[in-house]
């Protein structure tokens, strides 16, 4: 309902378009001149920034259906990021302080002694969802355009800042869905704390791994976004 309700304010579809019918009146130069302020405050008011906001008339929608991506290799290299190296860094960090080990990277088997490389699969399959999650939020910011990483000729990183925090916030709002769904799945229904000891200790369990996962795919997404933020910088330069 929000992303429909979204998409009807941003359409062009209920747009006004007058119609031209057979009678040709010849207007009076007062009466130009008011037509004419009036369909130049017309539109201003159909976008107040002053900015084209969705590129196209599809609304918030052509942001996932026909986005404009001005960096090809761009989503690839957040895919990466989001898939292998934060989570990679998260393993590390789990190693170090000895915490621990989340559900998702748990082998597949039970085995008593896991052989090298049995985390991979699952860090990889794990990763995978988180990276979708980024993408979604990406999109939906419009991250992959060059106003989110370009700051040649003094734009600065405001702009880049923000829509990174924007693709991070929806992304992050993906994940807890799909942190809902899976729970629900496990336990055959809606489980909230209270219920019982078991789903209270897998829910703070979830929590944790949420939390968790937010912290370092953020930390990892942003350091990456202002790093290919940079290289334009130093490109200008030259």
């Amino acid at each position: 309902l929000l992303c429909l309700a979204l998409f009807v304010g941003n359409s062009s579809a209920f747009a006004f378009r007058p119609t031209h019918n057979n009678v040709k009146v010849m207007p009076s130069p007062a009466h130009s001149s008011i037509a004419s302020s009036s369909t130049s405050s017309l539109s201003m008011s159909s976008n107040p920034n002053g900015d084209d906001e969705d590129d196209g008339s599809g609304g918030v929608l052509s942001r996932f259906a026909a986005p404009r991506i001005d960096d090809i290799g761009l989503p690839i290299a957040d895919a990466l990021v989001a898939q292998v190296v934060a989570p990679s860094f998260q393993i590390l960090a789990i190693s170090l302080t000895r915490t621990p080990i989340p559900t998702w990277l748990r082998p597949g088997t039970d085995i008593l002694f896991p052989t090298r490389g049995s985390l991979l699969a699952p860090t990889l399959i794990h990763g995978a969802g988180l990276a979708s999650c980024w993408i979604l939020g990406a999109l939906a910011a419009r991250a992959f355009e060059s106003e989110a990483f370009d700051v040649t000729g003094g734009k600065g990183y405001g702009e880049p800042i923000a829509r990174t925090l924007k693709a991070g916030a929806f992304a992050t709002g993906c994940l807890i869905l799909a942190t809902q769904i899976n729970l629900q799945n496990e336990f055959g229904g809606y489980v909230q704390f209270g219920y019982s000891d078991a789903t209270d200790v897998r829910i703070a369990q979830a929590l944790d791994e949420v939390l968790r996962d937010i912290f370092f795919e953020a930390s990892i997404l942003f350091g990456w976004r202002m790093y290919r933020a940079s290289l334009t910088a130093e490109r200008d330069e030259a």
